[in-house]
């Protein structure tokens, strides 16, 4: 079934999505819509145009509908002037009422604790629906031609990112999971860089080895300039947990804590140094090193924070 056959009694007068507009000065009470449980929910702009489809996310190659309480206003989130335009996207905003004047008390809704969001890197390399979508931004100057081609010169050959581990900037949640090798891809000046990192939860100890990963769970994590004394004056990153999505729970029979489990607040700790020297010490990047993963967190440095 694409979409359900029945309405929420407060969607009911909701279910007409034809809007005015994508940017948040320009809002009318007739743009504010219902989304709750709709797997595929079509909207349209006025003047009247072709209508193009939302999805909430997939699961198990499953489209899952909206969240009950999705009402509020579709718009276009336009970053910082100091972050590259690839970091904007098309958002929406829950709000109390229809009244636009609430969009500020308002909330975006949130898929695993981050925005949701149609990139803009993926409506400028659309083809179908979203075309209408880049259409309308243009056309309401929220975006530029120059920003969709900068877009599609950082994503040769159109090939999709994944906005969730896209960073732009310092202080940027991102989802880890403790099972897995970390990484994402980093915007900036110099194009896209990626980032990676097998032992950030591992025990690469010789028992252990190749690698085990003593922890399952998953949180949003984010990059942010080192606040210890011993790095100061340098280029130093760190890695804290912002958010607990799923506690870490022990895979490992009988394991002794080598790696302590990550705990929400605090710094990503793992044993680090040079043989003999080997320590338990939050994780750390000094990023004026020469590794390819130093160049893409310099880049999140030269940006700063989102």
């Amino acid at each position: 079934m694409s979409t359900r056959n029945w309405l929420d009694e407060d969607d009911r007068d909701l279910s007409q999505r034809a809007l005015s507009t994508l940017s948040p000065a320009h809002l009318q009470h007739s743009d504010y819509i219902g989304l709750s449980h709709w797997q595929w929910p079509s909207v349209c702009f006025i003047p009247r145009t072709p209508s193009f489809s939302l999805r909430f996310h997939k699961k198990d190659q499953t489209s899952q509908p909206f969240p009950k309480g999705t009402r509020g206003f579709l718009y276009y989130y336009a970053p910082p002037n100091h972050l590259p335009p690839m970091a904007g996207g098309v958002r929406f905003r829950i709000t109390p009422s229809g009244n636009p004047a609430t969009f500020q008390k308002g909330v975006d809704l949130l898929h695993d604790g981050l925005p949701w969001q149609i990139p803009l890197h993926t409506i400028a390399c659309a083809v179908g629906d979203f075309e209408i979508l880049r259409k309308q931004l243009l056309l309401e100057r929220l975006v530029t031609q120059a920003d969709l081609d900068q877009c599609l010169a950082a994503t040769p050959n159109k090939k999709r990112l994944d906005h969730r581990t896209t960073l732009y900037g310092l202080n940027q949640p991102f989802p880890v999971a403790f099972h897995r090798a970390q990484s994402a891809t980093v915007v900036g000046s110099a194009g896209l860089k990626r980032w990676s990192y097998s032992y950030t939860f591992a025990d690469n100890r010789m028992q252990h080895r190749p690698l085990a990963r003593p922890y399952a769970g998953a949180a949003l994590a984010q990059f942010e300039r080192s606040p210890l004394p011993q790095h100061a004056g340098t280029q130093t990153l760190v890695l804290r947990i912002t958010k607990m999505l799923a506690p870490p729970t022990c895979t490992l029979p009988r394991y002794d804590g080598y790696i302590p489990p990550p705990a929400e607040g605090a710094l990503v700790r793992r044993p680090m140094g040079h043989a003999r020297a080997v320590s338990l010490q939050p994780w750390h990047c000094d990023v004026a090193g020469a590794s390819e993963s130093a160049a893409a967190l310099r880049m999140l440095l030269e940006n700063g924070p989102v």
